[in-house]
């Protein structure tokens, strides 16, 4: 009876603990962008954030066709499940809450635990990582220092055109122009990552293999495939105070290829999350939306208005980030927002609000873009994630447009593996087969 009664109470006890959890809907009116879908849960803005919502939406459903609105709702339930802590069983743990993330310490998050890059496409004879594994993870989850590689594959760097293709590149596309410098001189890093349906599809089908690869017109990925790139700002010690940025904890290297050396100076760093694209694969599309997010102060902490520098343009002189006594070498790069942010500011401050008390409430959606296209109000034409996209925003500094669109589509729709001929359904992480 007595353990009887002590089950109760904890059940009791945590039912009301994920009930404190729970956000009410912010006060005043709810956007009229809250109203694009038919009511499914992908497009549907919720009303709090409880355990329900570190399910991962399925689809947008909007209605009499695609509304903006009703994709740009999508992303957000989106960015918040794939936020969500995770179990070290790779899932969403719903005994705990996103508001209750305030840093990296309180991670991993769902999406840091999807497949590297860096450990699917491996060296010929050797194999994948399983699911759920790796140095990197395990160091998440028991709170250490992971490695953030600076490259996915062995390459010889011998000038700045390998560089952008090995260094923090990414899509390992040239035409998106290299490495970026932030503000304090030191590079941004990047991360791509897959989930479970997409690992197994290349798992399964030797597409890790490019002696594989080239015997292939083309690759098909299945539908519920996703993937996920993230880019991160080592943080100085008056940003890790501010508490504005999701973090994590690495060792950082100075140059790229098979053997990088780490970067001098302090090292481990704190390094915080400044940009995020979510690319989903879903059934009713029978296609990809491009989600894509950034940190709300880069506009302010990549852009110093007392420079004269040009904006967004490379400034790396050569592959090394450091000198030897820890001194930068290459320029920050100016980066300027050359597009007008399309996502409905209204949605972002009420998705905002719901996520008040937890880091990713200092996050905002830039856009959604899809395969199909066909809103009534327009796809968005230009979008651009100022850390991921700085060198393709396609408009000049005279203010003139180059290209009639921009974003994830107009680059993806090009994509091929690594042997330059094998199409790969809108995916650049063939590029990285060996």
């Amino acid at each position: 009876m007595k353990n009887r009664r002590s089950a109760v109470w904890l059940t009791l006890v945590t039912a009301m603990s994920l009930a404190g959890l729970a956000h009410a809907a912010p006060k005043g009116a709810t956007p009229q962008s809250c109203n694009g879908g038919t009511g499914c849960p992908g497009s549907t803005c919720p009303t709090s954030i409880a355990a329900a919502q570190a399910t991962l939406p399925a689809d947008a459903c909007p209605r009499f066709g695609e509304f903006q609105s009703a994709v740009d709702v999508f992303s957000w339930n989106e960015f918040i499940a794939l936020n969500w802590p995770a179990t070290t069983s790779c899932t969403a743990d719903t005994t705990k809450s996103i508001l209750n993330v305030k840093s990296g310490n309180d991670g991993p998050v769902v999406w840091q635990t999807l497949a590297s890059s860096d450990n699917m496409f491996v060296a010929p004879g050797q194999s994948p990582a399983a699911w759920c594994t790796g140095d990197a993870l395990s160091a998440l989850f028991a709170k250490r220092p992971r490695l953030m590689g600076t490259t996915s594959k062995s390459v010889s760097v011998h000038n700045l055109r390998a560089l952008a293709q090995a260094v923090s590149q990414p899509t390992g596309v040239q035409a998106v122009g290299g490495v970026v410098t932030d503000q304090s001189q030191r590079w941004l890093r990047y991360e791509k990552l897959m989930n479970q349906i997409e690992y197994q599809a290349v798992v399964n089908n030797n597409w890790y293999r490019l002696s594989v690869i080239n015997g292939l017109p083309s690759i098909t990925l299945p539908t519920g495939s996703l993937e996920l790139k993230s880019a991160w700002k080592i943080l100085s010690q008056q940003e890790i105070a501010g508490g504005k940025y999701y973090t994590t904890v690495a060792t950082v290297f100075n140059t790229p290829g098979p053997n990088p050396a780490p970067s001098p100076g302090s090292n481990p760093v704190t390094l915080g999350l400044v940009g995020l694209h979510i690319i989903h694969k879903t059934p009713g599309q029978q296609g990809f939306f491009w989600s894509t997010f950034e940190q709300v102060d880069n506009e302010k902490a990549f852009f110093n208005p007392n420079s004269k520098a040009p904006i967004n343009t490379q400034t790396a002189t050569q592959p090394t980030e450091l000198m030897q006594n820890g001194t930068p070498i290459n320029a920050p790069v100016q980066i300027k927002r050359m597009n007008k942010i399309p996502a409905d500011p209204n949605l972002t401050s009420y998705y905002q609000k719901l996520l008040a008390g937890s880091v990713f409430a200092n996050y905002r959606l830039i856009s959604t873009q899809w395969q199909t296209g066909g809103a009534p109000q327009g796809t968005p034409a230009n979008v651009g994630n100022i850390v991921i996209e700085t060198y393709v925003q396609q408009v000049s500094s005279q203010g003139k447009t180059r290209n009639p669109a921009t974003g994830c589509l107009a680059c993806h729709i090009n994509a091929t593996a690594a042997n330059n001929t094998t199409t790969t359904d809108h995916s650049f992480m063939f590029l990285e087969a060996q």
